[in-house]
């Protein structure tokens, strides 16, 4: 392991030094050399047995309110850094070493990052592994613990021992567990869930289908080429003043504009013949009354 280098001979970086964990206590560090460098009063107040501190953290160029108690040595900062890393901060720690403590409370450290987290664990009844404070322990938790220790050394000795020896433990195992539990019938799959749920299942089950629910737009279909034609067909017929026939457009919708117009009968090339010479007529006329 390697040596931990400390800033300064105070007393309360000593005691982080033996509290934290060497990844921790880099950066409780880290927050306790801020704190003697960078920081600065900028308010006092008292309202209920509770000290309002106001400091100046230059670096961050803001001002942060640290309550304290004097009495039951709690703390807490508007930063909010111990609420998120379980560590003091840089401004928490100016008001300690303000006041000359030298041991951080416990209530400004979270347990997890302790050097003590793992001493106090413990196995409990259902053979889980948990975290807790040995002084609480009751008697049966600790016979229960005693119980499992023996289990286990018994477990060791059957390792490499004949087929026989495990068959009995087996057997006594089942026979103690049946006197303890009651004769109860076993409960079904069904049964099991009502117990989970905390109610009764309805074997009856009634699907309605969803509403229909209509939309604009909705109910229409876009018709193909095929069903476009049927019902152009049965519309009536009419003259088209581009192709001069009976059909089912006209000038506007001419199916192609591009293409010559189709033949005509003699009859009607002679009576166009004879409107255009009508007009023409009609134009000289026009132009020898104008002279």
């Amino acid at each position: 392991q390697s040596t931990l280098q400390l800033f300064s001979k105070s007393a309360l970086e000593s005691d982080g030094a033996r509290l934290f964990t060497h990844a921790v206590f880099e950066e409780f560090q880290e927050e306790y050399k801020c704190s003697t460098n960078t920081l600065t009063s900028r308010g006092f107040s008292e309202s209920n047995n509770m000290e309002l501190n106001t400091v100046k953290d230059a670096l961050r160029n803001r001002n942060f309110i640290v309550q304290y108690n004097p009495g039951t040595l709690e703390s807490s900062c508007t930063c909010k850094l111990f609420e998120r890393r379980g560590v003091p901060c840089r401004h928490i720690l100016w008001i300690y070493v303000g006041n000359g403590l030298e041991k951080i409370p416990e209530s400004s450290f979270a347990k997890r990052w302790t050097k003590d987290a793992l001493r106090d664990i413990k196995s409990n009844h259902k053979g889980c592994v948990g975290v807790g404070d040995v002084d609480i322990i009751d008697k049966k938790q600790i016979e229960m613990t005693k119980l499992w220790s023996e289990v286990h050394e018994t477990m060791g000795v059957l390792i490499g021992r004949e087929k026989e020896h495990v068959e009995d433990l087996c057997k006594l195992i089942k026979e103690f567990r049946e006197k303890l539990l009651p004769s109860v019938p076993p409960i079904t799959k069904h049964q099991e869930l009502e117990e989970l749920l905390g109610c009764a299942t309805n074997n009856e089950i009634t699907i309605l289908p969803p509403k229909i629910s209509k939309n604009k737009g909705s109910g229409k279909r876009m018709l193909s080429n095929k069903a476009k034609a049927v019902a152009c067909a049965s519309k009536p017929k009419r003259m088209c003043n581009n192709c001069k026939q009976m059909a089912h457009h006209d000038k506007r919708n001419y199916p192609n504009p591009f293409v010559e117009r189709p033949p005509q009968n003699v009859d009607d090339e002679e009576e166009e013949e004879e409107e255009d010479e009508e007009e023409e007529e009609e134009e000289n006329e026009d132009d020898e009354l104008e002279d």
